[in-house]
């Protein structure tokens, strides 16, 4: 594992009430507000103080329906565009009158998807790597593409590539500058979570829990691009940003009130593939801690079954 060399914003993801832990760590608290927590995860001797107090805990997180939403694989144009536009914004990019859009392995299914949507391009297995790339040459298929993202970027990486290789003179189509902001309410943080996203689960031993363990789900995004990230933490302002020494960012949440949040948008937004697989195991185990389970020693042992490697991190960003 790499170690970040900073941490720029962090919003309650842990309390630490050792200065010196505090100052090994070197990261920079900000809460904002005075007693309340972002919601992520607190080590606090208070919460388990008596098993009443720390059942009522979990039992006042927000609910969640246990039944799974039908997965919509057949979305609407504009919705494709916004996917798309993620999914590019993540791990694709434009050269001259060509896409390429790299898929971990797992997501090959996704990768023929977007092909039979498109109606052109190829999809190929990338020598050495456990990854495929699906890329577009063709002049009406990158019309088609152009047409369903435009005006749906958030930053300016992709939009500066569209620029620079003259798009907007190549097929006559003027190209819209990136929105600058991230909202809710549509499927662009789904495709780029499909891109660069990774649900987490695990299960640290712990001295203040009677399992011997507590549960984590984390939510995490890695990026060379820094604006969409911090786009994100402004937006649901919980979590953290960091950079590794490498100069890539990552958001990261292991916080029960973000998992909320973020299940109520992807249930209604959907992922794909073995993306959609992990996301529903962190699914599943947020409606345990909502019920306590994860409290017994029972809970702890189908946790860490639904949980398996508990990682859909990709290496896509090294590709």
């Amino acid at each position: 594992m790499v170690f970040t060399e900073k941490i720029l914003l962090y919003a309650g993801n842990s309390c630490i009430s050792s200065p010196l832990a505090f100052n090994a760590l070197g990261k920079i608290c900000l809460n904002s507000q005075p007693g309340q927590s972002a919601g992520n995860f607190t080590q606090s001797t208070k919460a388990t103080a008596s098993t009443k107090n720390t059942y009522t805990q979990y039992y006042n997180l927000p609910k969640i329906s246990e039944h799974v939403p039908m997965h919509n694989s057949n979305l609407s144009d504009t919705d494709l565009g916004y996917f798309l536009a993620g999914l590019i914004e993540g791990d694709g990019w434009f050269g001259y009158k060509q896409l390429h859009i790299i898929f971990n392995e797992k997501d090959i299914s996704l990768a023929y998807l977007i092909k039979k949507r498109i109606g052109y391009g190829n999809v190929y297995k990338i020598k050495n790597k456990k990854a495929v790339r699906y890329i577009c040459k063709h002049e009406k298929g990158l019309s088609i593409i152009l047409n369903l993202i435009n005006g749906k970027l958030v930053s300016k990486p992709k939009y500066d590539q569209l620029i620079k290789h003259n798009y907007s003179e190549n097929f006559n189509y003027p190209i819209l500058p990136p929105s600058n902001t991230i909202n809710l309410d549509n499927y662009w943080l789904a495709g780029f979570t499909q891109a660069d996203g990774c649900f987490h689960i695990s299960i640290p031993k712990s001295k203040t829990h009677k399992t011997g363990f507590s549960v984590r789900l984390e939510y995490s995004l890695k990026q060379n691009d820094f604006i969409p990230l911090k786009l994100l933490y402004e937006k649901i302002k919980m979590g953290n940003l960091s950079q590794y020494h490498t100069g890539i960012w990552c958001y990261k949440s292991t916080g029960y009130k973000t998992a909320a949040l973020l299940i109520n948008y992807f249930d209604k937004f959907n992922l794909f593939a073995d993306k959609y697989v992990h996301y529903l195991k962190f699914r599943k185990v947020y409606i345990m801690i909502t019920e306590g389970k994860h409290l017994e020693d029972k809970g702890i042992i189908k946790i860490k079954s639904i949980s398996g490697k508990g990682s859909s991190e990709t290496s896509t960003q090294e590709v």
